[in-house]
């Protein structure tokens, strides 16, 4: 559950991040991982450049910040899809895993967020408190619905700076809740994500940090 952000300019609650360039490391016990991210706003939508080692991903997204379309590169494993919402559904086409690939995916109404750290960088400064929306798990293409709480404001620190955050907790919904939970921090000055924490697999897996470490806006 590790996938993820940005926001328009001309938004009601938008941020100021109009074109920027982002580096985070992830650690997961002693292993080490970059993740870049290249944001672009136009009128209309944004779309969000991530690539995490051999993974490359492509989000459009509309001015809620909700994904219209998702593509995913991954030359390792002979990975190419495509992914597009459509009503209540998310039609994805071209090659997994080295096989062909055509389905449609049922969801509902609420929004589809790809990845959710993104999207959910306009829910910190709303007014609602919690949200539900829906995300594809990149490993198996497995839809999930999950909700966000949104707990305020929460100072931090990263790289032995002081940071004013937002932090959000992000569920699975129904008895998977009871599972599964993780963190996001977003900088309350203009909504940059900072920090994530969660468990990225069994309850016994080692604890799964990514945080911010280089920015160019």
């Amino acid at each position: 559950m590790k996938y993820i952000f940005l926001l328009l300019i001309s938004l009601l609650f938008s941020f100021d991040l109009m074109a920027a360039s982002y580096k985070f490391i992830e650690k997961t016990g002693n292993c080490y991982t970059d993740i870049f991210w290249k944001v672009n706003s136009e009128k209309y939508w944004t779309t969000l450049a991530t690539k995490r080692g051999p993974e490359e991903y492509i989000t459009t997204n509309d001015q809620q910040l909700n994904a219209l379309e998702w593509r995913l590169t991954n030359t390792s494993n002979k990975t190419n899809i495509t992914a597009k919402r459509q009503k209540n559904s998310i039609k994805v086409t071209g090659t997994f895993r080295g096989k062909p690939i055509e389905r449609n995916i049922r969801i509902d109404k609420n929004p589809w967020y790809q990845p959710m750290s993104f999207s959910l960088s306009k829910f910190i400064k709303s007014k609602k408190k919690v949200i539900t929306f829906w995300t594809l798990n990149p490993e198996d293409l497995k839809p999930y619905k999950m909700k966000a709480f949104n707990y305020g404001k929460e100072i931090i620190t990263v790289n032995d700076n002081e940071i004013k955050t937002y932090k959000v907790k992000i569920i699975l919904t129904g008895l998977r809740s009871f599972f599964w939970h993780a963190f996001y921090w977003y900088r309350t000055d203009d909504g940059a994500l900072i920090q994530y924490k969660g468990v990225d697999g069994p309850p016994t897996s080692p604890i799964t940090v990514i945080n911010l470490v280089e920015e160019t806006l």
